[in-house]
C-alpha cells in the first residue's frame, strides 16, 4: 500500500449525474419533511422499505443529515453510522482539496485491493444489519 499526496485542481470535476442525484435526494428529502409536517405522520420515501418492510442499506441517511442540520451530530451518526462516516470523510477530503489543492492517492496491489473490497463488504453488511435491527 502506497500513499501519495498530489497536486490537483481546487475545483473537483463532479459528473453531472452525481450532482443530479444529490439534488434529487435533497428535493425528495425536503418534500418528505414538508409532507410529514402537513400530514402529521412520517412519510416513507424508501421503495425497498415500502415493498419489503425492511430498511435499505441507506435508510437513515436523510434523518441523519436532518439531525446534523438541527445540531445533533451524534444522533445523526446513530441513524446510519457507515454512510454518515463516509459522508464526513467525503466532506473532509473535499475541503482539503478546495483549501490546499491537494489530494491523497492510494496505490494498492491486487491482493490489497481484494482485502479492501472484502472489508468494505463486511462493513456494509454489518451496517445494514445495524440499520435493520436498531434503526428500522
Amino acid at each position: 500500500m502506497k500513499f501519495e499526496v498530489v497536486q490537483v485542481c481546487r475545483r473537483p470535476q463532479w459528473p453531472l449525474w452525481a450532482v443530479l442525484i444529490v439534488l434529487v435526494w435533497l428535493a425528495l428529502g425536503g418534500a418528505s419533511v414538508w409532507l410529514s409536517s402537513h400530514l402529521d405522520r412520517p412519510v416513507t420515501l424508501c421503495l425497498i422499505k415500502r415493498i419489503t418492510g425492511l430498511p435499505c442499506p441507506t435508510c437513515g441517511l436523510t434523518r441523519g443529515v436532518l439531525s446534523l442540520l438541527s445540531g445533533e451530530p451524534g444522533q445523526g451518526w446513530l441513524y446510519n453510522p457507515l454512510l454518515f462516516s463516509v459522508l464526513g470523510l467525503f466532506f473532509l477530503v473535499t475541503c482539503i482539496r478546495i483549501l490546499f489543492a491537494r489530494a491523497i492517492t492510494i496505490r494498492l496491489s491486487r491482493i490489497e485491493r481484494v482485502i479492501v473490497w472484502l472489508l468494505a463488504a463486511i462493513l456494509f453488511a454489518a451496517n445494514w444489519a445495524y440499520v435493520i435491527f436498531y434503526v428500522g
